[in-house]
């Protein structure tokens, strides 16, 4: 204490600040346990002159950061949404700590310089805990990376992943020259070797959120560009290491080496092993106990330090652990599920905003009235930039279009490959902090990613539209279809309750006797736990021995019902994915197949005796809807109301009710009743409902449309293609209303195994007036609905039909 003179302002109020430092500033002397909140809302009135203001307690500054910033940010995101920028969330988040980063220049005794800026020595708590997010985001981006993925790409994704990489840092060194050694004009030769390589890479983790924010990471091309990525992360990180064996002490090089090896070795025969062994002692179904979660957390923090000793870049210590975690359920979906939301919503945003407090916009602006010179450090830093963006740019693009992808896809990946985000930014900041790289040199970076981060989002959500890739150039219906010719369906499968209707439906409506019907099974499951949507085909990928398969009850299945009806043809497919896009995958998949017919379970499930809803499925229903939306082919709903007894042990008479009214979804709905026909099990009745009056009905064309469908499944009667025995009944029924519509179908309900009715029937007539006022669920239209209500009996099964809306030509 004698060799320092103490403030004594500081020095009395030590007491109740906590805190207090010498008149030098050379001692600063705090108290333990800190103190973290006030005494309340009266404390100036009872301390008089030493009442604190409220953000100079840590908890409350710490609240009002985190508040300040949430709202900051979302409203930059609101605002970007509303002029329709497609603008990532993590760009709002920057876009946040950049309006506000000249807030310091405010007068001291303002009060958002002091929240953001205090003056003192205390450890900063909003920043401390941005860095605790910066740690558990790169955890959780391991997680959610599945490194098999790699083995799973061809030649080709593996050149341009390596060629993106290595070819623009050979055009840098050619270009640049000594200047990596000696340095430039105002930049170091560190920072001339840390630009170079940072603006070379591609990482993952990075396009990975970009191309989820742009929400085509569910089509093909997303799968593409996702596995390129990974190839170029893998290529990237193994240039850093011999970057730094190059350019460091060789005994340093030894001990970073030996470190990073032996930390590797131990994630992958010690701890994953041991994760697996978690794994096993986990009962099916049953939730991972969690001590072993927040063990794992643990040893994320224990990774990031253990880089940090040997001087990597530490954040690629809780992404080796990551990556060693077994992805999906039950413990890589439990750690996404349990932390994902919390940090990249409240936490993430403290550490992209407060980096970007530290541009320096004065600075910024004067550099930029130098370019007119050809001189300053920004000019320096930007020439590297341009260099290396140009050439990755150019050589990303060439291996695509080699490889026949059309021209404006392939400049978009080579535009997400060369994108800039939250991996090069932790990077440059974590230079700042090793003295790689100067204060005014971060503020040119981070510029940089910002407007990288902004722009290119922009200019690959215009040059890619993702909603023509589900166009079809063909009419892909039923109705065109010839009898006779080959049926292709896509039959989708979310749950195992949902298996024995599609199977039952096939045996009993269709003649599976012949070989003119092709089956696409695609079971659908949530993306839980994994960052990269999976697409498994289960003829050309067989299981590894040991690993767990998503799809077992349904490969089995259906497996069986192959084995039994050996004419038929059989592909099975799994598709992992968010159910916001699992309508893609479906999509993608009817154009590559050329289906003619989407069946679709419906989303709620009934008990045995049809009496109790036991799922009622939300994220089902809206999937189903956004298929009808936009599907390139005809789709069907169908409601399993009934357990069906198998043809394979009976030859009972299957009856089926078309509903008829008018319009292309009823005649669509005929046009499958006239393919069932040729089951000659299958006894087939044509209800038409004419509506009294003519208000409403189709006229001209659609009326010639459909008469002459109705004509065509009459004219089959008896006497199908195949020359076997058929029948078909005619009914017309005249309807005043929805109630006698309602009323007749009471009639007829328990008549009937399967009804078939248009999505749009009678919509707009009479026939249906009052009862759409009623529907409750309007994918089904107005007569679906009526015939799955609780007023009607539970004895026979409902498809709903659509035919193909999504078609390029009429």
């Amino acid at each position: 204490m004698d060799d320092y003179s103490f403030n004594i302002t500081y020095w009395e109020e030590f007491s109740y600040r906590g805190y207090g430092i010498s008149e030098n500033g050379a001692l600063f002397c705090e108290q333990l346990p800190h103190i973290v909140s006030s005494g309340g809302v009266w404390e100036k009135q009872l301390i008089h002159r030493h009442g604190l203001s409220l953000w100079e307690y840590s908890l409350p500054l710490t609240e009002a950061v985190i508040v300040l910033v949430l709202c900051l940010w979302h409203f930059i995101y609101f605002l970007l949404k509303k002029i329709r920028l497609p603008v990532p969330k993590f760009t709002a988040m920057m876009l946040a700590g950049a309006a506000l980063s000249q807030t310091s220049l405010l007068p001291n005794d303002w009060m958002v310089n002091q929240i953001f800026f205090p003056d003192d020595e205390r450890p900063k708590v909003p920043e401390s805990i941005g860095g605790f997010a910066f740690i558990l985001y790169w955890f959780l981006e391991g997680v959610k990376m599945d490194i098999g993925m790699v083995k799973k790409t061809g030649s080709k994704v593996i050149v341009t992943g390596i060629v993106t990489v290595i070819v623009p840092i050979f055009v840098a060194n050619m270009v640049f020259g000594k200047l990596r050694e000696t340095g430039g004009k105002y930049l170091t030769g560190v920072e001339y070797r840390t630009i170079l390589f940072m603006q070379t890479i591609s990482a993952f983790t990075g396009i990975s959120r970009l191309i989820r924010d742009l929400q085509i990471n569910h089509s093909e091309f997303g799968r593409i560009v996702l596995s390129t990525a990974m190839v170029a992360d893998i290529t990237g990180f193994g240039v850093n290491i011999v970057a730094l064996v190059a350019w460091s002490d060789w005994r340093v090089s030894v001990i970073q080496g030996v470190g990073l090896v032996g930390y590797v070795v131990f994630m992958v025969w010690v701890v994953r092993p041991a994760m697996f062994w978690v794994i096993r002692r986990t009962p099916e179904e049953r939730p991972v106990k969690e001590c072993f979660i927040y063990i794992i957390i643990i040893m994320a923090f224990g990774g990031y330090y253990c880089l940090k000793m040997i001087h990597m870049f530490p954040a690629v210590g809780p992404f080796i652990l990551g990556l060693c975690v077994p992805h999906g359920p039950p413990l890589g979906s439990a750690l996404v599920q349990k932390f994902e939301s919390f940090n990249s919503g409240i936490l993430l945003p403290l550490f992209l905003f407060f980096p970007m407090l530290q541009i320096d916009g004065p600075w910024l602006v004067n550099q930029i009235g130098q370019l007119r010179h050809f001189d300053g450090q920004l000019y320096e830093a930007l020439t590297i930039i341009v260099v290396v963006s140009v050439a990755k740019i150019i050589v990303s693009t060439i291996p695509p279009l080699l490889s026949k992808m059309p021209p404006i896809d392939s400049f978009v990946m080579a535009l997400i490959l060369s994108n800039k985000g939250i991996v090069e930014l932790c990077y440059f900041m974590y230079s700042v902090e090793g003295k790689a790289l100067q204060p005014k040199s971060f503020t040119t970076m981070a510029t940089m990613i910002l407007i990288s981060s902004t722009i290119l989002p922009v200019t690959i959500h215009y040059l890619y539209d993702s909603s023509k890739r589900f166009i079809s150039f063909q009419k892909r219906n039923l109705m065109t279809l010839k009898l006779g010719s080959e049926l292709r369906f896509l039959l989708c499968i979310h749950k195992a309750d949902h298996i024995a209707g599609m199977i039952n439906i096939l045996e009993q409506s269709f003649p599976l006797q012949e070989s003119s019907i092709t089956c696409y099974v695609l079971h659908l499951v949530e993306l839980v736990g994994l960052d990269n949507p999976l697409f498994i085909s289960h003829q050309m990928q067989t299981a590894e021995p040991g690993s767990r398969s998503y799809s077992n009850n349904v490969l089995i299945a259906f497996d069986n019902f192959k084995h039994y009806w050996k004419s038929i043809t059989l592909e099975l497919f799994t598709s992992i994915s968010n159910p916001k896009y699992m309508h893609q995958e479906i999509y993608s998949l009817a154009l590559d197949k050329q289906a003619s017919f989407i069946m679709l379970p419906f989303h709620r499930i009934w008990s045995l005796d049809q009496t109790t809803v036991v799922s009622d499925d939300v994220m089902r229903r809206n999937a189903n809807i956004n298929i009808l939306r936009q599907a390139p082919c005809s789709v069907g709903i169908f409601v399993h109301r009934q357990n069906l007894i198998s043809s394979q042990k009976s030859n009972h008479s299957f009856k089926v009710c078309a509903i008829f009214v008018g319009g292309k979804d009823d005649r669509e709905a005929l046009a499958l009743g006239r393919h069932m026909m040729r089951n000659q099990n299958v006894s087939l009745t044509v209800l038409k409902l004419i509506p009294a009056t003519v208000a409403g009905m189709t006229t001209g064309w659609d009326q010639m449309l459909d008469t002459a469908e109705v004509k065509e499944v009459l004219r089959n009667n008896n006497t199908n293609a195949g020359g076997e025995h058929s029948f078909v009944e005619y009914v017309e029924e005249t309807v005043n209303d929805g109630s006698d519509t309602s009323t007749l179908l009471l009639s007829i309900a328990n008549s009937f195994d399967l009804f078939v009715v248009g999505r749009s029937a009678g919509v707009g007539t009479d026939v249906t007036s009052a009862l759409s006022e009623w529907t409750e669920f309007h994918e089904l239209g107005v007569i679906g609905d009526l015939l799955i209500s609780k007023d009607f009996p539970r004895r026979g099964s409902v498809l709903v039909v659509q035919q193909q809306q999504n078609v390029a030509c009429r």
